[in-house]
């Protein structure tokens, strides 16, 4: 008989949840994830008073903590300025003290917020508009210590359109902060000119790019777990097949020369067509089907793929795809193709690098 072990640490995170689209998306994907992963988690909200509608704002985000089981602490904060403090600077030191408090108080191992990769690549022309050095433009990092608070940031691989298509998706709301709007903010004035001026004069991907030498300047890219910060954004699911399903940030994609049969196997996949999907590594079942690139929108039955690629009847039922677990697509069948709704969009689009491994790290021959 297998018994829980109860000694092991159960975490506590602290969600930093604005009401805002990206920490709104942190919420839910961290909802999902609290007996997966092992944590338990609480809603902090700073109620600035900044706005006529930012009680509202506390409202809706104590009313989503409750719709997913979660305590709620919220600080309602009258922002008062020091010499010399702007009120941003004024703002962002009442919420570091309301999460020190509440870091001792609920001892908290981390807080978790909602930065993305468009706040990166903000943070990046900011800071090299004052003249930062490699640590300055390194810019936001996926854990950071602040005061003594551990700061996690989760969701830095997303995009802010990848966040809103994920809550769309799920029929969740969220509020819209209109000083957002206001570009006599640094940040505005970077979001809403600078980065859209850039993008249609100077790169269509600037935004992905400034992301990338942020991650080769804090040393994201050479690190081995460097996919982990990334893991509440998409979950991968396994159904107990004697399968190791590997994920890795990457660049564009590599044309693969595998058979079908044959592991270790690796493909790329669009991080944007991916966003807030739960993956599954399962067998073949009658009846599946797939849309791979090449074949314009048109599927094929998998039994004719295996015909084809002369795979033994008694052979396919052992072998792996990797699926969407919500609604069973096909995605990839290892040495052979991804279907065509998750193909990278290009050489230099951000994807995910998949590498399906046998669990016990041995070399399969392909199927004769």
């Amino acid at each position: 008989m297998i018994q829980e072990d109860k000694s092991r640490k159960r975490w506590k995170i602290g969600l930093a949840v604005s009401g805002g689209a990206d920490s709104t998306a942190l919420l839910v994907a961290l909802a999902g994830l609290r007996d997966e992963l092992g944590f338990d988690a609480a809603v902090l909200h700073v109620d600035h008073g900044l706005r006529p509608d930012s009680r509202d704002d506390a409202r809706f985000v104590e009313s989503l903590a409750a719709r997913f089981g979660m305590a709620c602490r919220t600080l309602h904060a009258r922002i008062r300025r020091r010499p010399c403090e702007s009120i941003e600077m004024a703002a962002r030191r009442t919420r570091l003290a309301f999460f020190a408090r509440m870091t001792r108080e609920l001892r908290l191992d981390a807080i978790a917020t909602g930065h993305h990769a468009d706040d990166v690549a903000e943070t990046f022309i900011m800071r090299l508009a004052r003249g930062a050095g490699p640590d300055g433009l390194a810019g936001l990092k996926p854990v950071s210590r602040v005061d003594g608070i551990t700061f996690i940031r989760p969701l830095l691989d997303m995009r802010d359109s990848d966040l809103r298509d994920y809550l769309r998706r799920r029929g969740i709301s969220w509020r819209e902060d209109s000083t957002n709007a206001d570009t006599s903010i640094l940040r505005n004035k970077v979001r809403h000119i600078v980065l859209p001026f850039l993008r249609e004069h100077l790169d269509p991907r600037i935004t992905e790019h400034l992301c990338k030498s942020a991650a080769i300047l804090r040393g994201d890219l050479t690190r081995p777990d460097a996919s982990a910060t990334t893991r509440p954004a998409m979950r991968r699911v396994g159904n107990n097949t004697p399968y190791r399903l590997s994920v890795e940030p990457c660049t564009g994609y590599v044309p693969q020369t595998e058979s079908i049969g044959t592991l270790p196997a690796a493909c790329e996949m669009s991080r944007a067509a991916l966003a807030g999907r739960t993956l599954e590594v399962r067998t073949w079942r009658p009846g599946d089907r797939i849309a791979p690139t090449g074949l314009h929108g048109h599927s094929r039955k998998l039994q004719d793929v295996f015909v084809t690629a002369k795979v033994p009847a008694d052979a396919r039922a052992s072998l792996p795809l990797v699926c969407d677990a919500a609604t069973g697509e096909v995605l990839w069948v290892p040495g052979y193709r991804i279907a065509e709704s998750v193909a990278v969009e290009s050489r230099d689009a951000p994807s995910w690098r998949f590498t399906l491994a046998n669990g016990n790290g041995r070399r399969r021959r392909p199927c004769p």
